[in-house]
């Protein structure tokens, strides 16, 4: 089945609210085999959302539209819908009914205004609301000689998550897969490489996967990390086995760039190993302000790993909290590879851990001296054994920075393991 999704709302096309909905549509309904063919965004007005639906429904077997059901005067998809579809509104007592329960039992008074809410698209199908006040809806016509299933649903996340898991999904579902198909998909997750050069890395297996129509494989990059993601439909378990042998093969292409599958994290995985080894970690972290200890310790279990984080942000702290030595300071520079292997090296030695990471750079956008320029990081990891260091050369985008530092430091450790 080939779909759209129409989202409604001034406040997305301001950039005022991010228009996170259709991601996580997207996503869900891949997984049922319905392919999403394009996703539009109108304002609260009626003649542009006659014109997406003028425009969608000719192309669409089914279109779900998110947004604009509130009790307010700019909520008019519900109006518009009926105008549309010349299909005459009715209240909805019932509906009500459970509106008001709703506010009863947060000991809150509903507002006049939310009865608006009541009325629904006589004959629809009502798809109820169990963390909201807007109900949903579903409903088949025939427009322009195609015939269309359409579901509304409330603009807000939660509610129109709820509504996909619990009717819009397994209705869809019933459609778009053969009796007896099951959809395969993986996404690999690595970092430490980037797009251009891991698609060269597995240019084999692209070369045979693109042979084989029932498969689908996709790069996927960001700023610290690139996901594959493979993708086929089953039939049997010997199509099932066939897909779990791409993915090792897929992973062996990968090397050691590979870390997980979604939707685990680099800092999930080392918790988790260090865990298992019983080892202990601690961070110097100069250039990232501690926001590789905010990872760490956003995973449960990380108080038996981490035992803690230094900011030395200023150089002298460097010296007086790490033992860096002012003249190793002075020689190389606060931004150097040396400086940043005596730094974890220290913090190592100060709380009596199996590993220390640090980092030193210049994020952006100004600062930088005659020893680094602006855009470089060095980061290291410290065992009794040894020090590894690696340089980052960045733009000036100082968050971006910040977070490929993080993953970069992160990887550096994992790669010790």
């Amino acid at each position: 089945m080939q779909g759209s999704l129409l989202t409604i709302g001034d406040e997305l096309l301001i950039g005022q609210v991010v228009n996170s909905n259709t991601a996580w549509m997207g996503s869900q309904l891949t997984d049922i085999n319905c392919k999403v063919r394009q996703q539009v965004t109108v304002g609260d007005k009626k003649s542009e959302i006659g014109k997406a639906l003028d425009f969608l429904i000719p192309q669409s077997d089914f279109i779900i539209i998110g947004g604009g059901l509130g009790p307010t005067h700019d909520d008019l998809t519900m109006e518009t819908l009926s105008d549309y579809f010349c299909i005459p509104l009715e209240y909805d007592a019932e509906w009500i009914n459970q509106v008001e329960q709703f506010f009863t039992a947060r000991k809150r008074v509903m507002s006049e205004n939310n009865k608006k809410q009541g009325y629904l698209l006589k004959g629809a199908n009502r798809i109820d609301n169990d963390c909201g006040t807007a109900a949903g809806q579903h409903f088949v016509v025939n427009k322009f000689g195609h015939e269309v299933e359409i579901f509304v649903v409330p603009g807000v996340p939660f509610e129109m998550k709820s509504m996909m898991e619990r009717y819009i999904l397994p209705t869809l579902s019933k459609g778009s897969l053969k009796a007896g198909e099951k959809i395969m998909k993986k996404t690999l997750l690595t970092t430490g490489i980037g797009e251009s050069l891991l698609a060269q890395k597995c240019d084999s297996f692209v070369k045979k996967i693109t042979q084989l129509p029932s498969y689908a494989l996709a790069f996927l990059p960001s700023p610290t990390q690139v996901k594959l993601r493979l993708q086929s439909t089953a039939k049997n378990k010997e199509e099932e086995s066939e897909f779990e042998a791409f993915i090792e093969e897929l992973k062996q292409y990968c090397g050691k760039d590979f870390y997980g599958f979604e939707p685990d994290t680099l800092e999930k995985l080392i918790i988790n190993h260090l865990r298992n080894k019983k080892r202990t970690l601690a961070l110097a972290e100069s250039c990232t302000g501690g926001l590789i200890s905010h990872l760490l310790t956003q995973i449960p279990g990380s108080s038996e790993v981490l035992r803690g984080t230094i900011v030395p942000y200023q150089t002298d702290l460097k010296t007086s909290e790490l033992g860096v030595s002012s003249d190793l300071i002075k020689t190389n520079g606060v931004v150097s590879e040396k400086v940043a292997a005596a730094m974890a090296d220290g913090v190592r030695k100060k709380w009596g851990t199996d590993f220390g990471l640090a980092t030193t750079g210049y994020l952006g956008p100004s600062g930088g001296d005659e020893h680094a320029s602006v855009g470089t990081v060095w980061i290291a990891v410290s065992t009794p054994e040894k020090t590894e260091t690696k340089s980052l050369h960045m733009d000036q985008h100082r968050e971006r920075n910040k977070d490929r530092t993080a993953q970069a430091t992160l990887d550096l450790l994992r790669r010790l393991f």
